[in-house]
């Protein structure tokens, strides 16, 4: 009954493309919890199931292996892909992003979905648009234009910013932040800068 339970979430979590950690979050348990869950380790509390099914739109029959067509008649069975987070990127010598270290977390989009990996936005340059802690999606192959948010590396990969790019007819490039107590980055080629990816889409973990 465990082990059916817990697939039974886990199917729902990822049809949302949620990670443990942002269904942990809302429903007020831990990440771990809910892998132990999902696992048949533990069984969720009354509460949980109750917090899961509110969340989920399905009855708790449904999750408790009870109700097996009604409620799933009603969820849309969207395919989804799994793909890293990382906190920090480089070029490679393709001029390809490449991770540095170890995942730091994984999240679910849409199969079908353009980009390959997601870094954690650090400050508040971006603001309000882009948020600290928030995921931006990045397709690293991805056509890039003046106006795209991007990420960037900068002072021969030392830094690695997400960045609005600029680039007028004539002059050097630009990245511009959204939040105005922020000054424009001239692009020089002393800076020894690189442009990696294209923010595809935005990952708000909470």
């Amino acid at each position: 009954m465990s082990n059916l339970i817990g697939k039974r979430i886990e199917l729902l979590r990822k049809r949302k493309g949620l990670s443990r950690e942002k269904l942990g979050y809302i429903i007020g348990i831990a990440g771990n919890s809910v892998y132990r869950i999902e696992s048949g380790m533990n069984l969720p509390s009354a509460e949980v199931i109750i917090e899961l099914a509110k969340y989920f739109n399905v009855s708790t029959d449904y999750i408790l292996g009870l109700d097996t067509e009604s409620d799933e008649e009603n969820i849309v069975k969207v395919q989804m892909k799994k793909i890293p987070v990382y906190e920090k990127v480089a070029a490679g010598r393709s001029g390809i992003a490449e991770p540095i270290d170890y995942p730091i977390d994984e999240i679910y989009i849409p199969v079908g979905s353009k980009g390959e990996f997601a870094v954690e936005v650090i400050g508040d340059s971006m603001e309000p648009e882009i948020k600290e802690g928030d995921y931006v999606i990045i397709d690293p192959n991805a056509y890039v234009e003046s106006g795209n948010r991007v990420v960037a590396l900068i002072n021969d990969g030392a830094d690695a910013l997400v960045k609005v790019y600029r680039k007028a007819m004539e002059g050097p490039a630009m990245l511009y932040s959204l939040n105005q107590k922020y000054e424009p980055i001239i692009l020089t080629e002393d800076l020894k800068w690189e442009i990696i990816g294209k923010v595809v889409s935005l990952y708000r973990r909470y």
